[in-house]
Protein backbone atom coordinates (compact mmCIF):
# COMPACT_ATOMS: atom_id res chain seq x y z
CA UNK A 1 0.00 0.00 0.00
CA UNK A 2 1.27 3.55 -1.13
CA UNK A 3 2.22 5.96 1.92
CA UNK A 4 -0.66 8.82 0.31
CA UNK A 5 -3.56 5.61 0.37
CA UNK A 6 -1.87 4.17 3.37
CA UNK A 7 -2.57 7.89 5.33
CA UNK A 8 -6.14 8.32 3.61
CA UNK A 9 -7.07 4.97 5.16
CA UNK A 10 -5.76 5.79 8.66
CA UNK A 11 -7.25 9.30 8.24
CA UNK A 12 -11.12 7.49 7.22
CA UNK A 13 -10.54 4.99 10.42
CA UNK A 14 -10.47 8.08 12.71
CA UNK A 15 -13.01 9.89 11.13
CA UNK A 16 -15.38 6.80 11.36
CA UNK A 17 -14.57 6.41 14.97
CA UNK A 18 -15.79 10.04 15.35
CA UNK A 19 -18.75 8.93 13.80
CA UNK A 20 -20.60 6.70 16.13
CA UNK A 21 -22.40 9.61 17.52
CA UNK A 22 -21.15 13.69 17.59
CA UNK A 23 -22.36 14.50 21.32
CA UNK A 24 -20.92 10.81 22.90
CA UNK A 25 -17.48 11.58 20.45
CA UNK A 26 -17.27 15.06 21.64
CA UNK A 27 -17.32 13.70 25.70
CA UNK A 28 -15.28 10.62 24.58
CA UNK A 29 -11.38 11.10 25.23
CA UNK A 30 -10.33 7.79 23.07
CA UNK A 31 -13.18 9.80 20.11
CA UNK A 32 -10.97 13.04 20.36
CA UNK A 33 -7.34 11.82 20.26
CA UNK A 34 -8.27 9.72 17.46
CA UNK A 35 -9.64 12.84 15.63
CA UNK A 36 -6.35 14.76 16.36
CA UNK A 37 -4.23 11.44 15.56
CA UNK A 38 -6.11 11.87 11.91
CA UNK A 39 -4.32 15.31 11.62
CA UNK A 40 -1.49 14.34 12.10
CA UNK A 41 -1.91 11.93 9.71
CA UNK A 42 -3.13 14.65 7.08
CA UNK A 43 -0.23 16.86 8.25
CA UNK A 44 1.52 13.98 6.94
CA UNK A 45 0.26 13.88 3.53
CA UNK A 46 0.94 17.77 2.45
CA UNK A 47 4.23 16.87 3.55
CA UNK A 48 7.39 17.21 0.55
CA UNK A 49 8.65 13.76 -0.35
CA UNK A 50 12.25 12.86 -0.55
CA UNK A 51 14.95 15.14 -0.86
CA UNK A 52 18.03 14.75 1.04
CA UNK A 53 18.67 13.50 4.93
CA UNK A 54 21.29 15.80 6.44
CA UNK A 55 24.15 14.99 8.58
CA UNK A 56 27.44 16.01 9.74
CA UNK A 57 29.81 15.61 6.72
CA UNK A 58 33.26 14.31 7.78
CA UNK A 59 34.52 14.18 4.07
CA UNK A 60 34.06 17.75 3.51
CA UNK A 61 36.70 20.63 4.57
CA UNK A 62 35.69 21.32 7.69
CA UNK A 63 34.51 25.13 7.62
CA UNK A 64 31.89 22.99 5.83
CA UNK A 65 30.80 19.71 7.54
CA UNK A 66 28.04 21.31 9.13
CA UNK A 67 26.31 22.65 6.48
CA UNK A 68 23.52 20.40 5.49
CA UNK A 69 22.32 20.72 9.14
CA UNK A 70 22.66 24.54 9.17
CA UNK A 71 20.57 24.84 5.95
CA UNK A 72 17.98 22.87 7.91
CA UNK A 73 17.48 24.80 10.67
CA UNK A 74 17.79 27.95 8.18
CA UNK A 75 15.08 26.28 5.79
CA UNK A 76 12.45 25.51 9.10
CA UNK A 77 13.08 29.06 10.34
CA UNK A 78 11.42 30.61 6.96
CA UNK A 79 9.43 27.64 6.72
CA UNK A 80 7.26 28.86 9.88
CA UNK A 81 5.62 32.55 9.72
CA UNK A 82 2.94 34.41 11.15
CA UNK A 83 -0.19 35.09 9.21
CA UNK A 84 -2.01 38.11 9.10
CA UNK A 85 -4.48 36.76 11.13
CA UNK A 86 -2.05 35.89 14.24
CA UNK A 87 -2.36 31.93 13.26
CA UNK A 88 0.96 30.02 12.68
CA UNK A 89 1.74 29.86 8.78
CA UNK A 90 3.70 26.53 7.58
CA UNK A 91 5.24 26.34 4.11
CA UNK A 92 6.37 23.03 4.06
CA UNK A 93 7.70 23.53 0.38
CA UNK A 94 10.75 26.09 1.99
CA UNK A 95 12.08 23.10 4.44
CA UNK A 96 11.50 20.23 1.53
CA UNK A 97 15.24 19.98 0.19
CA UNK A 98 17.01 19.04 3.59
CA UNK A 99 15.97 17.59 6.65
CA UNK A 100 16.72 15.69 9.56
CA UNK A 101 14.14 13.84 11.97
CA UNK A 102 13.14 16.35 14.64
CA UNK A 103 13.03 18.89 12.25
CA UNK A 104 10.34 17.08 9.67
CA UNK A 105 8.38 16.10 12.86
CA UNK A 106 8.27 19.74 14.45
CA UNK A 107 7.05 20.50 10.61
CA UNK A 108 4.06 18.05 10.88
CA UNK A 109 3.56 19.32 14.25
CA UNK A 110 2.85 22.86 13.06
CA UNK A 111 1.24 21.98 10.38
CA UNK A 112 -1.08 19.88 12.33
CA UNK A 113 -1.29 23.48 14.83
CA UNK A 114 -1.98 25.40 11.28
CA UNK A 115 -4.50 22.79 10.24
CA UNK A 116 -6.42 22.97 14.46
CA UNK A 117 -6.02 27.02 14.18
CA UNK A 118 -8.33 26.95 11.27
CA UNK A 119 -10.69 24.56 12.99
CA UNK A 120 -10.82 27.00 15.83
CA UNK A 121 -9.75 24.12 18.29
CA UNK A 122 -6.41 26.07 18.86
CA UNK A 123 -6.91 30.13 19.21
CA UNK A 124 -5.14 31.74 16.61
CA UNK A 125 -2.85 33.90 19.05
CA UNK A 126 0.11 35.86 17.17
CA UNK A 127 2.53 35.34 20.39
CA UNK A 128 1.97 31.44 20.29
CA UNK A 129 2.76 31.41 16.92
CA UNK A 130 5.74 33.87 17.08
CA UNK A 131 6.65 31.48 19.83
CA UNK A 132 6.24 28.43 17.48
CA UNK A 133 8.55 29.86 14.88
CA UNK A 134 11.30 30.75 16.93
CA UNK A 135 13.54 28.07 15.79
CA UNK A 136 16.56 29.37 16.43
CA UNK A 137 20.00 30.24 14.79
CA UNK A 138 22.08 27.02 13.09
CA UNK A 139 24.96 26.86 15.12
CA UNK A 140 22.93 26.87 18.19
CA UNK A 141 20.66 24.94 17.65
CA UNK A 142 22.54 21.84 16.06
CA UNK A 143 25.61 22.27 18.54
CA UNK A 144 22.71 21.60 21.07
CA UNK A 145 23.30 24.74 23.28
CA UNK A 146 19.31 25.41 22.80
CA UNK A 147 18.07 22.03 24.06
CA UNK A 148 15.11 21.99 26.28
CA UNK A 149 15.13 26.51 25.30
CA UNK A 150 12.25 27.16 23.87
CA UNK A 151 8.94 25.15 22.21
CA UNK A 152 11.18 23.61 19.48
CA UNK A 153 14.52 23.55 21.77
CA UNK A 154 11.80 20.69 23.60
CA UNK A 155 11.06 18.92 20.39
CA UNK A 156 14.40 18.91 19.04
CA UNK A 157 16.17 17.91 23.04
CA UNK A 158 18.39 14.68 22.96
CA UNK A 159 16.27 12.81 25.37
CA UNK A 160 12.61 12.98 25.51
CA UNK A 161 12.07 16.19 24.34
CA UNK A 162 8.62 15.92 22.84
CA UNK A 163 7.41 13.89 25.54
CA UNK A 164 8.56 16.33 27.93
CA UNK A 165 6.92 19.02 26.46
CA UNK A 166 3.57 17.06 26.23
CA UNK A 167 4.04 16.69 29.96
CA UNK A 168 4.75 20.67 30.70
CA UNK A 169 1.48 21.74 28.55
CA UNK A 170 -0.70 19.05 28.96
CA UNK A 171 -0.79 18.22 25.07
CA UNK A 172 -1.36 14.80 25.82
CA UNK A 173 -0.25 11.56 26.93
CA UNK A 174 3.26 9.59 26.98
CA UNK A 175 3.72 5.92 27.41
CA UNK A 176 6.07 3.00 25.66
CA UNK A 177 3.44 0.03 25.41
CA UNK A 178 3.27 -0.83 21.62
CA UNK A 179 -0.07 -2.53 22.61
CA UNK A 180 -1.73 0.61 23.03
CA UNK A 181 0.09 2.57 20.06
CA UNK A 182 -2.32 4.49 17.11
CA UNK A 183 -1.37 5.93 13.60
CA UNK A 184 -0.41 9.46 14.17
CA UNK A 185 1.33 9.05 17.55
CA UNK A 186 4.45 10.60 17.92
CA UNK A 187 7.40 8.29 18.88
CA UNK A 188 11.07 8.94 19.98
CA UNK A 189 12.72 5.79 19.36
CA UNK A 190 15.99 5.50 21.17
CA UNK A 191 18.50 3.16 19.75
CA UNK A 192 20.83 2.58 22.24
CA UNK A 193 20.35 2.44 26.20
CA UNK A 194 21.40 5.85 26.96
CA UNK A 195 18.89 8.62 27.56
CA UNK A 196 20.34 12.05 26.80
CA UNK A 197 24.20 11.92 27.07
CA UNK A 198 25.64 9.33 24.52
CA UNK A 199 22.21 8.67 23.26
CA UNK A 200 21.40 7.34 19.74
CA UNK A 201 17.80 8.24 19.17
CA UNK A 202 15.02 9.08 16.02
CA UNK A 203 12.13 10.97 15.96
CA UNK A 204 9.09 9.74 14.46
CA UNK A 205 5.17 9.25 13.61
CA UNK A 206 3.82 5.78 14.15
CA UNK A 207 2.13 5.01 11.54
CA UNK A 208 1.37 0.94 12.22
CA UNK A 209 2.45 -2.70 13.32
CA UNK A 210 3.53 -5.59 10.85
CA UNK A 211 1.20 -8.49 10.66
CA UNK A 212 3.53 -10.84 12.67
CA UNK A 213 4.04 -8.07 15.05
CA UNK A 214 8.10 -7.66 14.76
CA UNK A 215 8.21 -4.49 13.14
CA UNK A 216 6.76 -0.83 12.91
CA UNK A 217 6.44 1.29 9.97
CA UNK A 218 7.51 5.12 10.95
CA UNK A 219 7.18 8.79 9.18
CA UNK A 220 10.09 11.04 9.65
CA UNK A 221 13.72 12.08 7.88
CA UNK A 222 15.63 8.95 7.38
CA UNK A 223 18.99 8.36 5.73
CA UNK A 224 17.46 5.45 3.64
CA UNK A 225 13.57 5.28 3.18
CA UNK A 226 11.78 2.00 2.50
CA UNK A 227 11.20 3.15 -1.14
CA UNK A 228 15.35 3.78 -1.73
CA UNK A 229 15.16 7.51 -1.36
CA UNK A 230 16.47 9.54 1.35
CA UNK A 231 14.73 12.82 3.14
CA UNK A 232 11.22 12.96 3.94
CA UNK A 233 9.80 9.22 3.78
CA UNK A 234 8.55 6.11 5.71
CA UNK A 235 10.44 3.30 6.93
CA UNK A 236 9.69 -0.32 8.21
CA UNK A 237 11.70 -0.84 11.90
CA UNK A 238 12.16 -4.21 13.91
CA UNK A 239 11.79 -3.77 17.29
CA UNK A 240 14.53 -5.76 18.21
CA UNK A 241 16.25 -3.13 17.08
CA UNK A 242 14.15 -0.66 19.62
CA UNK A 243 16.23 -0.55 22.79
CA UNK A 244 13.26 1.93 24.33
CA UNK A 245 10.47 3.48 22.73
CA UNK A 246 8.11 6.54 23.84
CA UNK A 247 5.20 7.91 22.24
CA UNK A 248 3.24 11.11 23.02
CA UNK A 249 -0.47 11.26 21.89
CA UNK A 250 -2.12 14.67 20.42
CA UNK A 251 -5.07 14.75 22.81
CA UNK A 252 -5.05 18.67 23.82
CA UNK A 253 -3.93 20.40 21.56
CA UNK A 254 -5.72 23.37 22.88
CA UNK A 255 -3.36 23.69 25.61
CA UNK A 256 -0.87 24.77 23.35
CA UNK A 257 -1.77 28.36 24.33
CA UNK A 258 -0.66 27.40 28.48
CA UNK A 259 3.04 28.21 26.41
CA UNK A 260 2.31 31.82 27.13
CA UNK A 261 1.61 31.44 30.34
CA UNK A 262 4.63 30.03 31.50
CA UNK A 263 7.74 32.45 32.75
CA UNK A 264 10.92 32.51 31.09
CA UNK A 265 12.51 29.99 33.71
CA UNK A 266 9.54 27.56 32.58
CA UNK A 267 10.61 27.88 28.88
CA UNK A 268 13.55 26.30 29.83
CA UNK A 269 13.73 22.72 30.32
CA UNK A 270 16.37 22.01 33.25
CA UNK A 271 16.09 18.34 33.09
CA UNK A 272 16.61 18.54 29.31
CA UNK A 273 19.17 20.69 29.81
CA UNK A 274 21.22 18.95 32.15
CA UNK A 275 21.09 15.77 30.89
CA UNK A 276 23.08 17.04 27.84
CA UNK A 277 25.86 16.20 30.18
CA UNK A 278 25.16 14.16 32.95
CA UNK A 279 22.15 11.71 30.87
CA UNK A 280 18.95 10.14 32.91
CA UNK A 281 17.78 7.11 34.36
CA UNK A 282 14.70 5.04 32.70
CA UNK A 283 13.02 5.88 36.15
CA UNK A 284 14.00 9.36 35.89
CA UNK A 285 12.51 9.91 32.42
CA UNK A 286 9.34 8.24 33.32
CA UNK A 287 9.05 10.24 36.04
CA UNK A 288 9.54 13.47 34.16
CA UNK A 289 7.39 12.65 31.62
CA UNK A 290 4.86 11.11 33.09
CA UNK A 291 4.76 7.74 30.72
CA UNK A 292 3.21 5.10 31.47
CA UNK A 293 4.25 1.10 30.52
Amino acid sequence: MSLKNFLLASLTWALLFLGTGDCLAQKDASARSAKYNGEVLRAIASMPKGGAYAVYRKELPENQRYRDLYQVVKDLNQAMDVAPDGSLSVNVTKAGSVSFCSSATYLVFGKAVQNLQKERVIESSRALSREMGLIGGSKEVIKGKLDGVGIFGHWNADGPGTAVLFRKLGLGSNFSGYEKARPGDFLKIFWNEKIGKGERGHSVVYLGTSADGKSIQVWSSQARNEDGSSGYGTMWVEKSRIKRALFSRLEHPENLKKWLRLSPQQKRSVYLIRIRQTGSSPAEMKSVTGAVD
